[in-house]
């Protein structure tokens, strides 16, 4: 990004030697590259010299990490926060985080990629045209199966509020959704679409085992109250196409939208062969993420808001949402 300067990144983990024993050599090699170049390296906010030029932090921390360092990046005289999603573990604690910023005059935008991404574009604005229209979004990561301890412990917060909470953006944004305009919230209890599951957390150990529960794919319809619906799937070990289908008042569908395409899907299969330990959703989502950057950049600098990039306000929905929908599969599910 040629309109913006890094000055420093703040790495808690890598950089602290009681916590990380073994740095990883990619990352100390980035450090000795970067530093040369006059970016400071530092393992806490606390270290850092306030900003004294209009500054952009980028928050990208674990999300329950997320509520100490946004309030750090305030005190220090941010002017801009780009948080990534959701951006905070609860929807007060993200609340009181709005309150901070608004009181503080510092802007924040969640990283929700989704609202730019191509495909949702296209299918979006098809969907205006089409008499009757109802949207699906398919949301699939590539895990295995025996990968899902690691990605349930890391993403604690619940497969809605991680992984799905793209797509509850996408029905606050686009659908206006909130949780007091839904009338019928319908999930789809059969295995193949909805499917919970316990596992025994890693690193825990007899006598004293832990166990996490949480979803390994969903599906679900939302009604509102002036009759609008919109449907969501998605399924952790999916593969690495997602997808979005118009269908017209009779549920025929129109056109389906997928990413990544044939075209991006080789430039993906090339990246992931040359690193493979990389998940593949990282390269098919780099793009979107570029663009959510350069908008969030180029707003500051014009002074204006950053066009289709969600603010915390829409954050703050789409974790209300999230909330809301983990409760009512939950439910479902637990009575069958």
């Amino acid at each position: 990004m040629e309109n913006v300067n890094v000055t420093a990144c703040v790495e808690p983990f890598f950089l602290n030697s009681e916590l990380c024993k073994s740095v990883p050599e990619a990352f100390a090699k980035m450090v000795s590259e970067y530093s040369e170049m006059g970016v400071e390296f530092t393992d806490s906010m606390d270290k850092l010299d306030k900003f004294e030029k209009k500054t952009i932090c980028l928050v990208a921390g674990r999300t329950a990490d997320n509520p100490k360092l946004f309030k750090q990046c305030i005190e220090k005289g941010a002017t801009c926060i780009y948080l990534e999603k959701p951006g905070a573990p609860s929807v007060k604690e993200l609340e009181e985080m709005k309150a901070e910023a608004d009181s503080s005059g510092v802007k924040v935008y969640l990283g929700y990629n989704k609202n730019v991404t191509p495909y949702v574009t296209r299918a979006l604005e098809l969907s205006k045209n089409v008499d009757g229209s109802h949207v699906l979004f398919c949301h699939n990561n590539s895990y295995k199966r025996n990968e899902l301890p690691e990605c349930f412990a890391r993403n604690s917060e619940g497969m809605l509020k991680n992984m799905v909470i793209h797509e509850m953006a996408l029905l606050v944004t686009f659908f206006g959704v909130t949780v007091e305009k839904i009338d019928k919230f319908e999930v789809n209890t059969n295995k193949l679409f909805s499917e919970k599951e316990t596992i025994w957390k890693p690193n825990t150990v007899l006598p004293d085992p832990v166990y996490m529960s949480d979803f390994v794919r969903v599906a679900f319809k939302i009604t509102t109250k002036d009759g609008n619906s919109v449907s969501v799937m998605a399924d952790r070990c999916g593969g690495n196409v997602s997808f979005a289908v118009v269908k017209d008042a009779k549920g025929v569908e129109v056109e389906k939208f997928e990413v990544p395409d044939a075209a991006t899907m080789i430039k993906v299969d090339k990246l992931c062969e040359a690193d493979p330990e990389m998940m593949p959703y990282f390269f098919v989502q780099s793009d979107d993420y570029q663009e959510l950057k350069d908008r969030v950049v180029s707003s500051i600098e014009k002074g204006v808001d950053a066009k289709g990039v969600a603010t915390i306000g829409i954050a703050i929905e789409a974790l209300r949402l999230a909330e809301y929908g983990t409760e009512k599969i939950n439910a479902q599910l637990d009575a069958m």
